[in-house]
């Protein structure tokens, strides 16, 4: 049975068993598949680390068939990053449409992580209004799972689920505390009524079977300290890209919104943590044969992995919707991007420039090619599908090239002075979480601070 096959049938299997548990959801129950809303509508898939130049190759060799389709289907191109490409200031320029110095995410910690008792940045200390924040004052219901920086999840109209939630629910974790911490894990979905929701779709890292991870694999596991660690790495990794999509086909089912936008953080950890095996000539360490052997095929494999959550994502889509699928940065791997002086690259300086964004749907031109587009023009694109002007004071625009004349004929872009209402915090100071220690302790195995 091909690697992929038997990744579809594990997966199916642990949606299957993560649904049972809806059977006593709270807030939405186990309905059936609710009429879309009227009007145009936006499924957002983000994925973080997708690379452009892979993603091409890949889709040619036909082992990306969902996202080939979607190329097809639609526009794509280049969705080119920004400088020093740190994906929290990047995720929330795709989401504003603005540089880090009007929303004020710096980095992962706060200073960068040059302060003695670092904290991760938190949602707070954005200065300038998501695409979920401009979608609710425009009459929009909007739905968020996973987004980089939004712990404390927002009050939105509609629910957010935040990328901190999937820490929370590791075991040490889940059921620790009384009810002020209870009250605290609970920041991390908006409203805090789905907080039981959301936890039970989780799917366990010791759910994932030696068979699905084994379909990543060049054959079968290996054995040693160094597999052991590898491979209880890669059932987090699977796992928590499995409880994101299990949430996904539950709320976007159960509650439709017109902005339904979900993230997917496991490739970027992939390629962090298995580069190495795939180009054991950039790695300066000796690595053991049956390692390489092993888990050389582990990063492409979970491209696959990503091309079937990407189809898995798209049943939700209706008639009317527009799909856009971006990454935040692409990846040079251990070489580093070009102009990377260092020896070794580890962490950011992995990243590249190079990622994308395919568009699909009413109005998009068939296999059309997008050039030139940023990620600070994802947000004002989305905006403008949806006839909402764009500020005058964000530094991206619509992704015109994507569209068809006669859209862009029907639905001319307006703009206003600005969205920003006066509301936006700014903190200066992170609003600590109950994983704080987890999240940096996750940044250091990834390479991103040491």
């Amino acid at each position: 049975m091909r690697r992929a096959a038997r990744r579809r049938i594990m997966g199916a299997a642990l949606l299957a068993a993560a649904l049972s548990a809806c059977l006593g959801l709270s807030l939405f129950g186990c309905q059936p598949a609710v009429e879309e809303p009227s009007g145009p509508r936006v499924l957002f898939i983000g994925v973080d680390g997708l690379d452009w130049g892979r993603v091409q190759r890949l889709a040619d060799d036909g082992r990306l068939p969902n996202i080939a389709s979607l190329m097809e289907e639609g526009s794509s191109g280049v969705l080119h990053s920004l400088y020093p490409y740190l994906s929290p200031s990047i995720w929330t320029s795709i989401a504003t449409g603005k540089r880090e110095d009007k929303h004020g995410i710096a980095g992962f910690l706060v200073d960068r992580g040059t302060t003695t008792n670092p904290t991760p940045t938190s949602s707070n200390m954005r200065t300038a209004r998501a695409m979920w924040q401009i979608l609710n004052d425009a009459g929009h219901s909007t739905g968020v799972i996973g987004w980089l920086v939004t712990w404390p999840a927002e009050p939105v109209s509609g629910y957010m689920i935040s990328s901190r939630f999937h820490t929370l629910l590791r075991d040490k974790l889940l059921d620790v505390g009384d009810e002020d911490m209870l009250a605290r894990k609970r920041q991390s979905v908006h409203p805090p009524g789905i907080w039981d929701d959301a936890v039970a779709l989780r799917v366990d890292a010791a759910d994932v079977s030696d068979e699905t991870i084994s379909s990543f694999l060049g054959g079968e596991i290996p054995y040693g300290d160094d597999a052991t660690s590898a491979v209880a790495e890669l059932r987090r990794i699977y796992s928590s890209d499995q409880t994101t999509l299990t949430m996904a086909h539950q709320f976007f089912r159960s509650v439709p919104t017109d902005l339904a936008a979900v993230y997917f953080r496991g490739l970027d950890s992939s390629c962090h943590m298995y580069w190495r095996y795939m180009e054991p000539e950039t790695w300066p360490q000796e690595l053991a044969p049956e390692m390489v052997s092993a888990f050389a095929p582990l990063i492409e494999s979970y491209y696959e992995r990503i091309d079937e959550i990407v189809g898995e994502v798209l049943t939700h889509r209706g008639s009317q919707t527009l799909v856009v699928l971006c990454s935040d940065h692409g990846f040079a791997g251990h070489s580093g991007y070009p102009g990377f002086e260092g020896e070794l690259a580890v962490g950011v300086s992995m990243h590249r420039e190079d990622g994308i964004v395919i568009i699909a749907g009413p109005g998009v031109a068939r296999g059309a090619r997008i050039d030139g587009a940023s990620i600070l023009d994802v947000t004002p694109t989305v905006l403008a599908a949806l006839d909402i002007p764009l500020g005058e004071d964000m530094d991206g625009r619509l992704l015109s090239a994507a569209f068809e004349t006669r859209w862009l004929e029907q639905h001319p872009v307006t703009f206003i002075e600005t969205h920003e209402t006066g509301e936006e915090t700014g903190d200066t100071e992170p609003i600590p979480s109950p994983v704080d220690e987890e999240v940096i302790e996750r940044l250091k195995t990834l390479g991103y601070i040491s």
